[in-house]
């Protein structure tokens, strides 16, 4: 084994072990930003006995394993979320790093290939567990992705490892956000109002008020019906398609990524997102339970963007290139 090969391992091992640990502190912000608390002033606890965790104890990944996924102090379960987020932090951080020839290349796109990934973590798991995302996390996903196109356009012999031009990535802002917002904002609160059962009662009695001749009693009876449906239609509030936290995510990662890998990120969102939506139709059919109408839809854009990060662009060339019609060379 060469020198180059010993440093290539050196190097991705240490990659590892500080993807693990970037994921440990992953977690902290998985479970303190939503809920608003420090990041800093807080010392990690047990969730169950509330006892302060040694440093010892906070060893990423192996800790868990060494505690067998249990408290010291109480013996309560500790969640395998953390190993889960810190070993996926550190294999996404090497699989990143494999990509590039860091000895010819560099480290520093690489390096800000990861800490876009670690974001899209959060994003991801704080989505699924509350249906929000924390805006001072899609602030950093576009700040990180901002700093990658200007430094590459600016330094294109310390960046030549990095695929997407500074046009590619200004298309790829708006390539996917825009039909989003688009048909989150407008197309689907349309479509929603027509089906709507409460909103097409609602219409009917208006027009039958407004058009036919009625006794007061009855007027007084369509009137706190009416009143009924409006008072639905306020609990239920406005629906949309996506969220403004997809649009923005969608944005910092066409912007990152450009935009054929942001079309491949949310074609993979799409469909998952819809395997996703039969699973829990029929489970609750299943379970004789009411079918679950809406879901977070963040967590499938990140596996979009994560799974598009490596081979997006070479899967929308691919599908462009099977589209394109051969030429007939003419005789």
């Amino acid at each position: 084994m060469d020198l180059i090969s010993i440093m290539n391992i050196g190097t991705h091992i240490m990659v590892f072990l500080f993807g693990i640990t970037i994921g440990s502190f992953l977690n902290v912000c998985i479970y303190r930003l939503p809920a608003g608390e420090s990041l800093t002033k807080k010392n990690s606890h047990c969730m169950t006995c509330g006892t302060p965790i040694k440093w010892y104890d906070l060893v990423p990944v192996f800790s868990w394993l060494f505690l067998r996924g249990k408290c010291r102090a109480c013996g309560s379960k500790i969640s395998s979320r953390y190993i889960i987020v810190e070993s996926l932090t550190g294999i996404l951080f090497v699989l990143t790093f494999l990509r590039f020839d860091t000895i010819i290349d560099g480290l520093i796109y690489p390096a800000l290939c990861c800490l876009f990934i670690a974001g899209l973590i959060v994003i991801g798991f704080e989505d699924y567990d509350t249906s929000e995302m924390t805006v001072g996390v899609l602030l950093y996903l576009a700040i990180v992705a901002f700093v990658t196109r200007v430094l590459t356009a600016l330094n294109g012999k310390m960046f030549r490892a990095c695929e997407i031009s500074l046009a590619d990535g200004i298309i790829g802002m708006f390539a996917v956000s825009v039909p989003f917002l688009f048909f989150g904002f407008v197309i689907t609160p349309l479509i929603y109002n027509f089906i709507d059962e409460d909103r097409k009662a609602a219409r009917k009695i208006r027009k039958r008020l407004k058009t036919q001749k009625l006794d007061r009693s009855e007027e007084r009876k369509l009137e706190k019906t009416l009143a009924e449906h409006l008072s639905a239609i306020k609990e239920k509030g406005p629906v949309f398609g996506f969220g403004m936290g997809d649009v923005l995510l969608m944005a910092a990662g066409g912007l990152m990524y450009g935009w054929k890998a942001a079309v491949v990120a949310a074609f993979i969102a799409i469909i998952s997102g819809a395997v996703y939506a039969v699973i829990l139709k029929v489970r609750a059919a299943r379970n004789d339970e009411e079918s679950v109408k809406a879901f977070s839809f963040g967590p499938f854009l990140t596996i979009g963007l994560g799974i598009a990060s490596f081979f997006g662009t070479r899967l929308m060339d691919m599908y462009i290139d099977f589209l394109t019609v051969p030429q007939i060379p003419v005789q």
